[in-house]
């Protein structure tokens, strides 16, 4: 089922959060560990300072400033953590953003605007804006940037030296640099969802274009099983119009005799209709839609059963022999597919014959391959027609007596069967068609295998 994808156009992660993509349950598992993983990590320092230093709870004289910055960040780095688990991951990843901005702020904050960590500031910037939306991430950034000038007003724990001028230099300078930051990655954020929307595009594009080769490869599917029932159904209205006429002189012949002979008569019409039905029965499934799975499927027994559904319907002044051994190595194919294949050929064989003729159904194995030939004494196919015989739509019938559809069925059969399809034609001494299988794979012996 295809999930339609609504790009957000403030947040990356309302992107993610609109995907079913293998990539974001990877990327949220990732991330929902790392906010877990800092929570615990602020929670227990923390709890540290507060127990184990003297004015722990915040001062320049600790380590990331005391308590305070970690058991503030500790609460919203856990309640993104559980968000990121719910998939609610816009919300989770502005906690998390929050959190780290707190963390650097109020850790940084007695030290004054020269503590190096107030660097974090610009590079929370660019991550927040590229990723959170121009308006969530500026908002984050003015939050930082204001926290930096707070600190400057206090002028506590500067470098030796250091003049209020100097404070407020470098305090504006780095909030520039911060907003510079942002800038960028409210750049980059656009770009990005513009790449977004771009692929988006064409993949919904490829994806309408896919739909329309997959509905014309249905229809000419759909052809290609409507010529070859169109076919057969002539046939078996013909054998069943004979079929008729023997009923209708059993009736006939059984209203005037007597109760004996009528009773003969009625076994007579029972196993004459008993011999029509497999003609009706191989129509309906040739005509069914469902091609049926690929499946093992023993050729030898498959044949048999086709030659004697075809004897039904072939005309008497065309001879259909078969010559096929008892067993033939298994094959992997769909023995649906394999009996419309064969109808086609049979249909074109008899087509072939202009009054009487010959049609031979023959089968065996060779090392790797098991085949099908199915020979006419039909008029041969010249060498210039034998070349485009299973283009689509190619056909030497006259018009409308024909779709050129049914050796193209045949084609597309084995090939998908990862088959080979031959013809040996000579004008005016018929024509063979020769189809090729491999052999299932365990039907092959190991020694051949290796070989």
């Amino acid at each position: 089922m295809q999930v339609p994808v609504r790009l957000s156009q403030e947040s990356l992660f309302g992107f993610l959060t609109s995907t079913r993509l293998p990539v974001v349950s990877s990327l949220s598992a990732a991330t929902r560990w790392i906010a877990l993983g800092l929570g615990a990590a602020c929670a227990v320092f923390g709890l540290y300072c507060l127990l184990a230093l003297d004015g722990g709870f915040w001062s320049a004289a600790v380590p990331w400033s005391g308590a305070l910055p970690s058991l503030v960040a500790a609460p919203l780095l856990f309640a993104s953590a559980w968000l990121w688990r719910k998939r609610r991951y816009e919300a989770g990843a502005v906690l998390l953003f929050v959190a780290m901005f707190a963390l650097t702020i109020l850790a940084n904050w007695p030290r004054g605007v020269f503590s190096p960590a107030w660097y974090l500031n610009p590079f929370l910037a660019l991550l927040a804006c590229m990723s959170l939306g121009v308006l969530p991430g500026l908002a984050l950034t003015m939050a930082g940037v204001l926290g930096l000038l707070l600190a400057a007003r206090q002028h506590v724990v500067d470098p030796a030296g250091a003049t209020l001028a100097d404070t407020w230099v470098h305090a504006t300078s780095l909030s520039a640099l911060t907003l510079a930051s942002a800038l960028s990655g409210a750049i980059v954020n656009r770009l990005i969802f513009m790449a977004l929307l771009t692929a988006e595009s064409q993949r919904r594009k490829n994806f309408e274009t896919s739909r329309a080769l997959r509905h014309r490869e249905k229809l000419l599917r759909h052809a290609m099983r409507v010529e070859t029932v169109g076919d057969l159904a002539g046939m078996v209205c013909h054998q069943l119009r004979n079929t008729f006429q023997v009923l209708l002189g059993h009736v006939t012949l059984g209203e005037i005799a007597d109760d004996e002979e009528r009773r003969r008569r009625l076994g007579l019409i029972e196993e004459t209709l008993e011999q029509t039905r497999p003609l009706l029965d191989q129509l309906m499934s040739l005509a069914h839609p469902d091609e049926g799975a690929v499946q093992t499927t023993e050729i030898a027994s498959l044949l048999r059963d086709f030659h004697a559904q075809a004897k039904l319907v072939l005309p008497s002044s065309i001879d259909l022999s078969l010559d096929a051994p008892e067993s033939l190595p298994p094959v992997l194919l769909n023995p649906r597919g394999l009996t419309h294949a064969l109808w086609n050929l049979v249909i074109n064989a008899k087509q072939a014959i202009r009054a009487e003729g010959s049609i031979v159904l023959r089968s065996g194995s060779d090392r790797h391959q098991v085949w099908i030939e199915v020979a006419d004494s039909g008029d041969g196919i010249p060498k210039e027609v034998r070349e485009r015989i299973f283009d689509p739509y190619f056909t030497t019938k006259p018009v409308g007596q024909g779709t050129g559809l049914g050796l193209t069925a045949v084609a597309r059969f084995v090939r998908g069967s990862s088959g080979l399809v031959q013809v040996d034609s000579v004008p005016g001494n018929g024509t063979t068609f020769r189809l090729r299988f491999p052999q299932s794979v365990a039907a092959v012996p190991d020694s051949i295998r290796s070989a």
